[in-house]
C-alpha cells in the first residue's frame, strides 16, 4: 500500500500540471480570438465652443465614428485630453455607451470644461489627443470584456488651427 502513494501522488501532481497547462493554453487562445476586432476609425471634425460661462467655457469635440465590420461596436469609454495654444485645457474621461451599426458612420460629441483662464475664441489652435475603448456586440466580446481579459482600445490625435462655436452641448449616449 505503501509504494502506490508515490505513484498516485505523481499521478495527481500531472493531472493537476495537465490542468493548468490546458487551462493557460485555452486563456490564451479564447484572448487572442477576443483580440482580433477591427476598431472602429475614429475623426475629430471639430472643436466648438458651445456654451461661455463666468469661469467656464464648454467646448463640444465633434467626431465621425465608422464601423468598418459587419459586426456593430459598442462604444465604452473615451480617454482624451485636449491643448488650446500648446497649453492643456482638459484632462478627462467620458462614458458614452453608444453602437455603432455594422458598416455604417455615426456623428458624435464629446465634451471639455476650460477654465475662462485659458479662454479659447476663434483663432485658437487646438489638439486632442487620446484613446477610445470598445468591444463588438457578441456575447463571447462581452464576457470576455466583462472579465478584463479583452478591452480593445484605438488612438486617435487631431488637431486644428481654430475653434468654431455654437451647437448642442454633448449629452450621455
Amino acid at each position: 500500500m505503501y509504494k502506490c502513494a508515490p505513484a498516485q501522488a505523481k499521478l495527481t501532481l500531472a493531472v493537476a500540471t495537465g490542468r493548468a497547462w490546458f487551462f493557460a493554453l485555452a486563456l490564451g487562445c479564447i484572448s487572442s480570438l477576443g483580440a482580433c476586432t477591427t476598431p472602429p476609425g475614429i475623426s475629430v471634425l471639430a472643436v466648438d465652443v458651445v456654451e461661455v460661462g463666468s469661469t467656464a467655457n464648454q467646448l463640444a469635440i465633434r467626431l465621425q465614428l465608422t464601423n468598418p465590420t459587419k459586426v456593430a461596436i459598442r462604444i465604452d469609454t473615451w480617454n482624451y485630453s485636449v491643448r488650446v495654444r500648446e497649453d492643456q485645457v482638459y484632462s478627462g474621461q467620458w462614458v458614452a455607451a453608444i453602437t455603432i451599426p455594422p458598416e455604417s458612420r455615426l456623428l458624435t460629441a464629446i465634451p471639455a470644461v476650460v477654465p475662462i483662464k485659458n479662454q479659447p475664441g476663434p483663432e485658437s489652435p487646438w489638439s486632442i489627443d487620446g484613446s477610445l475603448r470598445y468591444l463588438e456586440t457578441s456575447r463571447f466580446s462581452q464576457l470576455l470584456y466583462d472579465l478584463g481579459l479583452n478591452r480593445p482600445s484605438a488612438p486617435f490625435t487631431a488637431s486644428g488651427p481654430g475653434m468654431g462655436s455654437g451647437g448642442t452641448i454633448p449629452s450621455a449616449g
